[in-house]
């Protein structure tokens, strides 16, 4: 029988934070993950939403995680006004806020 993993088996992404600023090498990368129902080729945005350092911190730790490359991320923009976001029709959204 194979053992079942329970999501507070795994570390807490504070532990997977630290382990990578102590030792990048040892972490095993994320398993890709293709999300049930989503279609080939589709795609889903991510925008990070702080103070610049906070932002590229972030960027680094999901590079460290394996989720995604430093490269593919826009430049770190700076933001005058109020931001509109406009999703096309049938996108959603959902919002994580984290202390630092």
């Amino acid at each position: 029988m194979k053992p079942t993993t329970f999501l507070a088996d795994r570390p807490a992404i504070g532990d997977l934070q630290s382990a990578a600023l102590r030792s990048p090498l040892q972490i095993s990368p994320l398993p890709h993950l293709t999300p049930s129902g989503s279609a080939p080729g589709e795609s889903i945005r991510h925008i990070l939403l702080g103070k610049p350092d906070a932002i590229r911190q972030t960027i680094h730790l999901l590079h460290t995680l394996h989720y995604t490359e430093t490269i593919l991320w826009s430049p770190v923009l700076m933001i005058e006004e109020a931001l509109v976001i406009t999703p096309a029709q049938g996108e959603a959204i959902s919002l994580l806020r984290k202390q630092l």
